[in-house]
């Protein structure tokens, strides 16, 4: 059975393992095919971030198309937007006592589009189209253990991204509601590769090659609401539509082996195409200003106990139903909290945001993955009448634990955007 991660098992006297012998668990299988489920997604935007992703009350730029795209009504003008980011993943890995650090540094292109209202006698027409990164899966990690009686190193790098091209559009429906729609078509790729090594003498070692690389790409739908009862108030609703997520999936592997002097090759290859369908997700925040001072809170609402396979999934010895009713059974319904506060500083263009964001774990035992905590904090100005400069800067952290190896991940991420209204 094909594993994303190959360990070592070792106990006070010398035990040589086969690096593809199958040693994850059933969650830890799940983990690796579900893509849904590693990676952080921090959503799209400098200033939705900022504002620790409490942004469906608000929406009032390029953004709107992830958060909730009925906020686009309220774009008078049109807007052209670019985002670059520079993220760093610190992956310290560990087995006993030995701890080993490694980071991995990544920058592309986070968002591009544009927006465009239509002038209408009343109300607001309004149609975007752009792109969003929304989940990255970058890290670099080392597992090493090293006894008087062997030299066991492995190490697993993994980068890719999924984003989101969107077209949608908005109306006011009436002085106070706004309804808006996006279609989005989601694509990306996750590229993965171990290597491991175990050493015992010159005439007794081992070592392991994997790769996988996936590619992804589907289609959904995302409605939202914007009620603006008063004008301090502002209330989103966002419902974002079932997504079967297309995979193909490349995987590869090499086992070599000298022992007692005799020496062996296993290679092995294989090709898999697959869907992953992913339920509703629903999100409500409300936004209130208070003079300078604006405060903002999100609820999403994600199910993962019903993500399904459709089609058979890459496991030997777990066919659809099974993997369907251990995702039923491993995982569970969360419920992620969002809050941000913008200050306007007096007497200037510019603005200050802060924020945080609770993502809870999806599996029912946290011991394979722990909370997401994201804080972030960002300041925007505008250069002149009509560019606007946004920098975010987010933090988190959080613990994972594959084959006995113990990972504690800290994510850094910066983002820069600029937008233009004409």
């Amino acid at each position: 059975m094909r594993i994303l991660v190959v360990i070592l098992v070792t106990s006070s006297f010398y035990v040589a393992l086969l690096f593809n012998c199958a040693l994850a668990t059933t969650s830890e299988d799940l983990y690796g095919e579900v893509v849904f489920l590693r990676g952080l997604e921090l959503g799209a935007g400098g200033r939705a971030l900022a504002l620790g992703g409490a942004y469906r009350a608000i929406s009032e730029d390029l953004s709107a198309l992830y958060w909730n795209p009925a906020g686009l009504a309220t774009i008078r003008r049109l807007e052209v937007g670019i985002g670059i980011s520079q993220s760093m993943t610190q992956d310290d890995a560990s087995i006993s006592t030995t701890v080993v650090s490694n980071q991995l540094s990544k920058t592309r292109l986070n968002e591009l589009g544009m927006v465009l209202p239509f002038p209408t006698y009343r109300g607001s027409l309004v149609f975007a189209l752009g792109y969003h990164q929304v989940r990255q899966y970058d890290s670099f990690g080392t597992f090493q253990e090293i006894t008087s009686s062997y030299n066991f190193q492995g190490d697993e790098l993994e980068a890719g991204r999924l984003g989101k091209w969107a077209l949608g559009g908005a109306i006011d429906v009436s002085p106070v509601v706004s309804v808006g729609l996006a279609l989005n078509f989601w694509t990306g790729y996750d590229d993965y590769s171990y290597n491991g090594y175990q050493f015992e003498d010159s005439q007794n070692w081992q070592e392991f090659d994997q790769a996988i690389n996936w590619e992804l790409s589907g289609f959904n739908l995302i409605t939202g609401v914007l009620l603006r009862p008063a004008h301090w108030l502002r209330i989103g609703a966002s419902l974002e539509s079932p997504l079967k997520l297309k995979v193909g999936e490349s995987y590869s592997e090499l086992g070599k082996q000298l022992i007692s002097g005799v020496y062996t090759e296993s290679p092995f290859a294989e090709n898999y195409d697959y869907k992953v369908s992913y339920p509703f997700r629903a999100g409500l925040g409300t936004a209130v200003t208070l003079g300078p001072l604006g405060l903002s809170s999100d609820v999403v609402f994600n199910d993962w106990s019903q993500i399904m396979f459709s089609g058979e999934p890459p496991f030997t010895g777990l066919d659809r139903e099974e993997a369907n009713r251990e995702i039923a059974r491993l995982l569970r319904p969360t419920v992620d909290l969002h809050f941000g506060a913008e200050l306007w500083v007096p007497a200037s263009p510019v603005r200050i945001q802060a924020g945080y964001a609770w993502l809870p774990s999806p599996f029912k035992d946290d011991n394979l993955l722990t909370d997401k905590h994201i804080f972030s904090g960002g300041i925007n100005t505008l250069l002149d009448q009509a560019l606007l400069a946004q920098a975010t800067l987010a933090w988190t952290g959080w613990d994972r634990t594959l084959g006995g190896w113990g990972e504690n991940l800290q994510f850094t991420h910066l983002l820069l955007t600029l937008s233009y209204r004409f």
